[in-house]
């Protein structure tokens, strides 16, 4: 008897020893595949991080600066989720049909109306302006007021601007054309072109950087960057040599540059793409998008950044928030090719 005992211990023994967590093999963590537009890894890393220790998921992402859309049309299923730093690639993305629907309460209620596709294919998950950068030293914020402005001959020579085949300017530009008609959109864009202090070139940050060193004296440029030069200690200067000037305050507003989330068609990992968007809604992930970012949350919850909240100030824009020209992604999609066309013809990113 007492043998047997010992044998059937022995046994359970074993069996216990086989299920235990150290012997077992762990199971992979799921991934989920993220393509996205937005080049610097490091805006979007901290967020990514926060989703893996929540989810137990690892994320891997394939960073890019152009063609997002033809990426997605040669390869539809080569990620789960996709980001992009130009949200009206995602409505050209939608109408080509390369989104997949989703339905989901938290981010029907989390993300007001105007923020969200109509179609349910993809959610705006931040914000910016595109404002007027100037010269605190050679310009007064009574000289400027709208977009119009920087067509005025007594720019000539002196504002700088990044290629106006750039996603954000063709944004920019397209939204003058939805909301000011062709013929006046044209007339600012061809202004600014016969102002421009030299060829465009560089990024946002170089505008900056420009007006620091005295090439020019105003600058169209994102509200964030502001924000991003005064924590780069070699930037720093830019910003404390530049202010933002919110246009059109007294007209019809500062149009606005959105980024955007939504799934694609690939199966599979549907369920986790669903969880990852919902929880860059939710009001968690949207303060960390604005910590990382330096952005504008679409949720009314989420305060706005420190370093954002004095923007505009001189011109009495109350705590960053600004009156903004909201135009429809639609109709900016399809100014597009009109807006390419046209920044072709005249010749504005020509040498100078």
């Amino acid at each position: 008897m007492r043998n047997k005992l010992l044998f059937w211990a022995w046994v359970l023994g074993l069996v216990a020893t086989w299920a235990s967590p150290a012997s077992a093999q762990t199971a992979p963590a799921r991934e989920l595949r993220l393509i996205t537009d937005r080049t610097d890894q490091g805006v979007l890393r901290p967020m990514l991080d926060a989703f893996e220790a929540r989810s137990g998921a690892k994320v891997t992402a394939v960073f890019m600066d152009q063609g997002l859309v033809a990426r997605l049309e040669s390869r539809p299923t080569e990620a789960d989720v996709v980001i992009t730093k130009d949200a009206e690639l995602l409505e050209i993305a939608a109408q080509k049909g390369l989104l997949a629907t989703f339905n989901s309460k938290t981010i029907s209620e989390g993300i007001p109306a105007s923020f969200r596709d109509p179609g349910n294919r993809y959610f705006v998950d931040a914000y910016r302006a595109r404002v007027i950068y100037y010269a605190k030293a050679r310009v007064k914020p009574s000289e400027l007021s709208s977009y119009e402005d920087l067509a005025a001959p007594k720019w000539k020579g002196r504002i700088c601007i990044r290629p106006g085949g750039h996603d954000y300017n063709l944004a920019l530009f397209g939204q003058f054309m939805a909301s000011y008609g062709e013929a006046k959109a044209k007339a600012i864009i061809q202004g600014i072109a016969a102002n421009l202090a030299r060829t465009p070139k560089g990024n946002d940050r170089e505008q900056a950087k420009g007006i620091f060193e005295g090439k020019c004296d105003v600058a169209l440029m994102n509200t964030y960057y502001h924000a991003m030069m005064a924590y780069t200690p070699e930037q720093k200067p830019w910003a404390d040599a530049t202010a933002v000037l919110y246009p059109n305050q007294a007209g019809k507003g500062t149009f606005i540059m959105r980024s955007a989330i939504g799934m694609t068609k690939a199966q599979g990992n549907q369920d986790l793409a669903l969880q990852f968007m919902e929880w860059l809604a939710s009001q968690e992930g949207q303060e960390a998008m604005v910590r990382a970012t330096r952005q504008f949350s679409p949720r009314p919850d989420v305060e706005i950044h420190p370093l954002l909240s004095t923007l505009g100030a001189e011109q009495g824009v109350p705590g960053g928030r600004f009156k903004m020209d909201f135009v429809p992604l639609a109709a900016m999609a399809g100014q597009r090719e009109a807006v390419l066309k046209y920044v072709a013809e005249i010749g504005f990113d020509k040498e100078r």
